[in-house]
């Protein structure tokens, strides 16, 4: 009691959870109408000290639990605080489309929260896009190659914009930050980039992930907002004594059975006759030619390492999160490695009751080694495309049993064993990122209060494609062409330069209009500006070996030189009344200015309107006795995507010292509009054991910016781009969870997710009807944007000749109207979507004996098809399949022998469904007993033995439906393509976690 009246009082406890009673961990405690406060730590123990008076109430909230209000004595320290576990949690506060903090009952759209910390602390995740594979349902995550370092595309709500980037804005702690999600050097076919900017963000800092999907959730976003916003909270300190956390991951990865997973190729060789032979050739057949000639695996199983630390602590005034990470994983491929170390710092300072302070900063560095694939080469496009033809020397008798050793130094590989572009590529990216930003928050009323964040967002990349002087390769490998005719080498170097600014200010006035009524008035400002600059430097020809410098290249060559900057300067004002804390009504309006419009284009401006009523708390309504929670909600907005820097300006390209004219620029062109309509509903039932999240939304984006080419009287060769387009969107969105069981030996916990779209062209433009993004990928009126469209075969005659040839007859193909037309004049027909139509994933999580945690992960997408460009390869252009050599075999029909006969000619047979359901990871946790930990003075400790990638279900032919570009003409908005790609690698990692 002394210490108490002196200011000195304490408070401790722990909270737990309701039936289980075990521990929770990170569950924020406060004294209410003060600023003291803290977290629970790993064993859901909390102690707050400088509490005043005799008692006080105490305010517990975690995601995914009902807040406890709790009046204790001060001076107790053996308080238990129970929560209870609920399926739907409107009292969760969220600050992504909101205009502050606000809790989610308040808002009219849907808001997905990712509990990150929960996530990380079970399940085997190493980089951000693995965070949200699956556990966002509208998030869908198209993956790219199995290569350590390398990014996939990640998209909210599917592509809308027909020629404009569909990537959703990235925020960490309320500032706008690179969200390119295809860098690096070119090692990847057709302009493709592997490395993914959004694997920056360390998993172990990040608290929570928020997602808003579309216009209806992003209008305060304004400009650029139509694709989505997905925002990291990284973690914070709290008031208490230092808390150290230790982990450390070990693990491994690998292709299964690769022997055996990849293509059996056909070839001819010469016999001893004089003759040709038609001889296989197998993955096993060359790995053991490796393992002769080289000593090791054309794959090799990846050591994957990762090492964590860090300490959070202070006072009520002063809190901190310091953590700090350093990684290092190897790929399958030898040349394929990633280094990687972090550092993150977050502050908070509160000098008084009505101040607030936060600062966020984290830098990252590291060097990324990549192979080349899909289209580039590398021992993927060695290993895929084999033939025995490169397995033998003139004159060699393949039958010959005693000759265990083929001449050919090819060993059977494409263009040479992986080993020679080990030895004479050297690939990589250096990246140092740079992260920073402070809020200000200022209470100086009971009815005001205001913030400011400002940040900004630095990343900068070295991309290196280096093939040094290498004489050892001489005319050994006569098709290895990376290094020229002369073998002096090259080096291609491309640096890219980004910089992000953030300048955000809102303002909140509350009035209490009645004493059921009440207010929110909120009024604020942005300033976006973003600045890329890439340039490109080329040289060839070294006079020596070790020289890698452009300098030092007897050619020398200047490649882009691009400055890219944009603005966009922005304010809003939003109204909301709150009637009785169950109905919240809210209207605002933004308007932007942003320097790629035109110059005779004004600001724009977008609306905002929605609501929600929780009806499970309105006495007049009496609900079954089944549901605990109910809450109708609905949004409409809209939000826009600016055009390119350049699009709407005048521009001229210099040649041979003058310029001459290049794009005639638009002065009206204006920002692609969209607008959503969001309806939905969250229950809560059987006592919050079941809970139902379903959202519909209608959306329509207009004047979509489309390019033709630029009038000749005008004297322009380039394209001009106009807003002319317009498409439709719409489709539904669930979450179930459930808790069939929860008591003190057992807890089950079941969630199930999905999403649906249905996209359809309304419009290119008068009397435009089609416009083709490559020969198989068409815009067209009435279907999907970015479909796949091609002549389709329908019928053809197989003639097998009396010398065991085939001749193919009688070629049709589909006329597009339900009949046939000869295939030289037949029209490009729909074969279906090239964006997934659907999406979802499925988790179960079960503790068992109190510190058992098992977990499981299933997630799936369908509803689109992708091109196999191995088999377009293989068959189609190098003839090692078998339907080139044995074409009158019965399994092989006259449309397939005709896709193969003509070439490249017709692709409908390359394109096939890609649905497929993986089992994404399992994980197994043991929480360490109390006499185990004690000794080491540990609060905490726990093993986890996990795996990803366990199996994969599939009718897609190819070789992985995840396998694709990332970027350039075949890895953009639509058309996955597959073409020598690593699939998803399968990966077992074992982490400890020990916390002090």
């Amino acid at each position: 009691p002394l210490a108490a009246q002196g200011g000195q009082g304490v408070v401790a406890g722990t909270v737990v959870a309701e039936g289980t009673m075990r521990p929770l961990p990170n569950a924020q405690v406060a004294v209410a109408g003060t600023q003291l406060g803290t977290t629970t730590d790993v064993q859901g123990q909390f102690r707050l000290t400088g509490v005043s008076g005799d008692r006080v109430q105490l305010t517990v909230r975690l995601i995914g639990y009902r807040p406890a209000d709790q009046e204790v004595e001060v001076g107790r320290t053996d308080l238990r605080i129970v929560m209870s576990e609920r399926a739907i949690e409107l009292n969760e506060v969220v600050v992504t489309g909101t205009a502050g903090a606000t809790e989610k009952r308040a808002i009219g759209n849907a808001v997905t929260t990712v509990d990150v910390a929960a996530v990380t602390a079970t399940q085997p995740v190493r980089s951000f896009q693995d965070l949200v594979t699956g556990r966002a349902s509208g998030v869908s995550v198209v993956g790219s190659s199995g290569q350590v370092g390398s990014g996939s595309r990640i998209r909210v709500r599917g592509a809308s914009s027909l020629s404009l980037a569909n990537d959703p804005l990235i925020y960490v702690d309320g500032i706008r930050v690179d969200n390119a999600q295809a860098t690096g050097p070119l090692n990847q076919g057709f302009g493709s980039r592997a490395v993914s900017r959004w694997n920056d963000f360390n998993p172990e800092d990040i608290e929570s992930i928020e997602v808003i999907k579309g216009p209806a959730a992003a209008t305060l976003y304004g400009t650029e907002a139509s694709n989505g916003v997905i925002q990291i909270i990284t973690k914070r300190g709290a008031a208490g004594t230092p808390r150290w956390n230790f982990t450390a991951r070990v693990g491994a990865n690998f292709i299964p059975d690769f022997e055996n997973a990849f293509y059996t190729n056909y070839g001819a060789v010469p016999n001893a006759a004089g003759g040709l032979d038609t001889v296989t050739i197998t993955v096993a057949q060359l790995n053991d030619s490796v393992q002769a000639h080289f000593g090791h695996d054309i794959f090799r199983t990846g050591l994957l390492q990762d090492y964590q630390l860090n300490v959070s602590g202070g006072t009520p005034a002063f809190r901190y999160y310091v953590g700090g990470n350093y990684e290092e994983s190897e790929g399958v491929e030898y040349d394929n490695s990633l280094r990687r170390a972090g550092l993150r710092a977050n502050l908070s300072v509160s000098p008084g009751s009505k101040w607030d302070l936060q600062s966020s900063m984290a830098y990252t560095t590291g060097r990324t080694y990549m192979p080349l694939e899909s289209g580039g080469g590398g021992g993927t496009w060695a290993t895929y495309f084999s033939s025995p033809g490169f397995l033998y020397t003139a004159g060699e008798d393949p039958d010959d049993a005693t000759d265990d050793q083929p001449g050919n130094p090819q060993l059977g590989f494409r263009s040479g064993p992986p080993d020679i572009y080990y030895r004479v590529m050297n690939i990589y990216q250096d990246a140092d990122r740079f992260t920073g930003s402070v809020t200000v928050t200022h209470r100086p009323a009971s009815w005001f209060d205001h913030r400011l964040i400002v940040g900004i967002d630095r990343a900068i990349e070295d991309n290196q494609e280096q093939a040094p002087r290498n004489d050892i390769l001489g005319t050994e490998y006569s098709s290895f062409s990376y290094v020229g005719p002369d073998s002096r080498g090259y080096v291609d170097v491309w640096t890219r330069n980004s910089s992000n600014t953030t300048l955000d200010y809102v303002a909140n006035g509350k009035f209490q209009l009645t004493p059921a009524w009440r207010s929110v008035t909120s009024v604020g400002g942005q300033f976006y500006g973003r600045r890329v600059n890439n340039r490109e430097l080329y040289g060839e020809g070294f006079p020596a070996g070790g020289l890698t410098a452009v300098v030092a290249a007897e050619i020398q060559q200047f490649g882009e030189d691009e400055v890219f900057e944009n603005n966009t300067v922005g304010g809003f004002i939003q109204e909301q009344v709150i009637w009785n804390d169950r109905l919240f009504l809210t209207g605002a309006v933004r308007t932007d200015d942003n320097s790629a419009f035109g110059t005779n284009f004004n600001a724009v401006t977008y609306p905002k309107f929605s609501a929600s009523y929780v009806l499970s708390e309105e006495p007049s309504l009496s609900l079954p006795d089944q549901v605990s929670t109910l809450r109708l909600r609905a949004a409409y907005g809209a939000s826009g995507l600016q055009p390119g820097a350049f699009d709407a300006i005048r521009t001229y390209t210099p040649t041979g010292g003058q310029v001459t004219p290049l794009s005639p620029g638009n002065p009206d062109l204006g920002p692609e509009r969209s607008t959503e309509l969001e309806l939905g509903f969250d229950a809560g039932l059987f006592d919050e054991r079941l809970g139902a999240e379903f959202t519909y939304f209608d959306g329509t984006t207009k004047d979509a910016i489309l390019s033709r080419l630029a009038p000749p009287s005008e004297g322009f060769q380039g394209l001009q781009f106009f807003n002319a387009g317009q498409v439709d969107r719409r489709g539904f969105e669930w979450v179930v969870r459930g808790q069939p069981v929860s008591n003190e030996t057992l807890a089950l916990d079941l969630t199930l997710s999905g999403s649906t779209n249905k996209y359809e062209i309304k419009s290119l433009g008068e009397g435009t009807e089609r416009v083709s993004l490559s020969s198989q990928i068409q815009h067209v009126v009435g279907y999907a944007p970015g479909a796949w469209w091609d002549r389709r075969v329908v019928s053809a005659t197989k003639n097998v000749l009396p010398d065991g040839s085939v001749e193919i007859t009688d070629l049709m193909c589909d006329d597009g109207q339900g009949g046939s037309v000869a295939c030289d004049g037949a029209p490009r027909v729909f074969l279906g979507n090239s964006v997934p139509t659907y999406e979802g994933s499925f988790s179960a999580g079960l503790t068992f004996l109190r510190d058992f945690r098992l977990n499981a992960f299933f997630d799936w997408r369908g509803g689109y098809k992708k091109l196999d460009g191995n088999r377009r390869v293989r068959c189609n252009l190098f003839d090692l399949c078998e339907e080139n050599y044995y074409p009158s075999r019965d399994k092989f029909d006259a449309v397939t022998l005709a896709e193969v006969e003509n070439g490249t000619a017709f692709t409908y047979n390359l394109i096939k469904d890609a649905s497929f359901t993986r089992f994404r990871e399992l994980s197994l946790t043991y929480t360490l007993p109390a006499r185990f930990t004690a000794p080491l003075g540990a609060s905490r400790a726990s093993i986890t033995l996990a795996g990803r990638n366990l199996a994969l279900w599939t009718d897609y032919p190819g070789l992985e439906p995840e396998a694709s570009f990332n970027g350039g003409s075949r890895g953009g908005a639509f058309g996955q393509w597959e073409q020598n790609v690593l699939p998803q690698l399968r990966e077992f990692v074992a982490t400890f976690n020990v916390s002090f």
